[in-house]
């Protein structure tokens, strides 16, 4: 893998039955992203770009393919590597955001450090910071 690669996606396939059919999502998809690239994945309603977000999340598993992220193959990784990939490494803001509405905007940042075992005031620190960056600290 080339120096300051960070995730790579090979021979990615997505399949899915539907009505006794199969559909194929991805066929052998391949990219990768490295350190401080920014990526917009962008197609009509349909495309497959939802899917392969949660793909990349590891939030859905694909047919076949590989997916490395630092030099690991993630698919191939014991649940607690997943997990913490998932918790430490990617975030998601969902079309349909899953918010929790008992919380403010800036403890819905902080839940993923929260779980993660960060003291509050770091949590509480680092989701002000993230909230300024995208322009909705307000």
């Amino acid at each position: 893998m080339a120096e300051g690669l960070r995730l790579e996606i090979s021979e990615l396939c997505r399949d899915y039955k539907l009505d006794g059919r199969q559909i194929r999502v991805f066929e052998k998809a391949e990219f990768s992203v490295e350190a401080g690239q920014m990526v917009a994945v962008v197609g009509s309603s349909g495309a497959g770009k939802s899917t392969l977000l949660h793909l990349l999340g590891l939030l859905d598993r694909p047919t076949s393919g590989e997916i490395r992220y630092n030099g690991v193959a993630l698919l191939a990784s014991r649940e607690d590597v997943i997990e913490d990939f998932r918790n430490r490494q990617v975030g998601f803001v969902f079309q349909f955001h899953h918010l929790l509405p008992e919380f403010t905007a800036q403890e819905n940042v902080m839940m993923p450090a929260i779980i993660a075992g960060s003291p509050m005031a770091e949590a509480r620190e680092r989701a002000a910071a993230l909230l300024e960056r995208v322009g909705l600290a307000d």
